[in-house]
């Protein structure tokens, strides 16, 4: 081996073909430098493996709509507590009391619009449904509470007469007052109050959140 290089044994020819006379070991002419034996080049190192990059991570589902999902159960309350607020305040419009159940719709209409503003998801119609459902069990809890409350003011007497007073200050019925104490203090009719509310607060936002799924995908 010379150099980098291994050379081949074999018989090392008299003369070169320039004319010079060459000696028995001879590996390169001494008068011209041409080689007198083939020689075999080192063979190359074999081809480093080939690193494939690792597979690009598939995009992660979006997350079911539940109460598992943080962003839902954070607009579904938001949006039940503004229905509250919207129909207590409308409440005392007699000319919008009709339109009550018309803000329960309108709250799952506008999850699906704040959830898709959020996180830009679409909805599909189930999924916006569902998403107004939550909405109305908020909105369930929190009149259930409220009635709750209501309940157990009007146990007290004093409550009772300055509710009295106040209302007859707005020019209501007396009679009218006198209905919704006996139906508050009336278990029976507390209990179908509360049935009633739960399907109002959970068909219509869902309802509402299945239109506003549809309508919104248009786009």
């Amino acid at each position: 081996m010379i150099g980098d290089q291994t050379w081949e044994t074999g018989i090392v020819p008299e003369r070169c073909t320039c004319g010079a006379v060459l000696p028995p070991d001879a590996l390169f002419c001494h008068k011209c430098g041409k080689p007198q034996r083939e020689y075999l080049i080192e063979p190359e190192p074999p081809p480093e493996p080939v690193v494939e990059p690792p597979p690009v991570p598939a995009p992660a589902a979006p997350p079911p709509i539940g109460f598992h999902n943080g962003p839902a159960v954070r607009i579904g309350l938001l949006v039940a507590v503004m229905s509250i607020l919207v129909s207590a305040l409308t409440g005392r419009l007699a000319v919008l009391q009709a339109l009550a159940p018309l803000w329960l719709v309108a709250g799952g209409f506008v999850a699906v619009y704040l959830y898709r503003r959020r996180t830009g998801q679409r909805l599909t119609a189930l999924n916006g449904a569902h998403l107004g459902w939550i909405c109305g069990i908020f909105g369930f809890v929190i009149a259930t509470l409220m009635l709750t409350m209501i309940a157990f003011a009007l146990s007290d007497p004093n409550v009772v007469s300055a509710m009295r007073d106040q209302w007859k200050d707005y020019g209501n019925s007396e009679a009218d007052l006198n209905h919704i104490i006996d139906a508050v203090r009336n278990p029976t009719k507390i209990a179908a109050m509360r049935l009633s509310t739960f399907l109002l607060f959970t068909v219509l936002p869902a309802f509402g959140g299945a239109l506003g799924a549809k309508l919104l995908n248009r786009d």
